[in-house]
């Protein structure tokens, strides 16, 4: 649990110290909009999104003081939740027509249909790895693969994605 008598360096340089609370709140402040586009990116479902950034800066909450990354830290649970929910979700039937048409994205675009219709893995390693800006390595790592599976995921959903980009009127 966050302690308000604790204090920690605000990490904007020359600032003084500030108590833990208050660095998080501001750091909560700052992180959430780019966390929950990740999420938004991910799931494709704002509810959903809303509720793995939630889930995610929850679980934060009572490492904020100790870690060194926080920001890292966020992002790679919130990886994990969507990761785990989508397994849960492969018993049921895929509904990639759906995603992405969302009000906090506005309209769908061509790109965000298409991306939407690739398999789980490929998209994640795709928003990760061009949105987000993720190495493989810390690709590989959230999703529980090899860096060279990263790689033929890379390589497979870019290639699905020029074949449904040509494909279109």
């Amino acid at each position: 649990m966050i302690d308000d008598d604790l204090l920690v360096a605000d990490g904007s340089g020359d600032e003084p110290l500030v108590p833990v609370r208050s660095a998080f709140e501001t750091f909560y402040r700052a992180e959430h909009p780019a966390v929950l586009r990740l999420a938004l990116a991910l799931t494709g479902d704002s509810g959903l999104a809303e509720d793995h950034t939630q889930d995610a800066f929850t679980r934060l909450i009572d490492r904020f003081e100790s870690l060194a990354n926080p920001a890292g830290y966020v992002r790679t649970v919130l990886v994990n939740q969507v990761r785990t929910t989508h397994r849960r979700s492969m018993l049921g039937p895929r509904h990639a027509h759906l995603l992405y048409r969302d009000v906090a994205l506005g309209e769908p675009t061509e790109v965000l249909d298409a991306l939407a219709a690739l398999p789980y893995r490929q998209r994640a390693v795709l928003v990760l790895r061009y949105w987000a800006d993720w190495s493989e390595r810390d690709i590989a790592d959230a999703l529980g693969v090899r860096a060279g599976t990263v790689k033929s995921l890379a390589a497979r959903a870019l290639g699905r994605l020029r074949t449904q980009m040509e494909d279109k009127p």
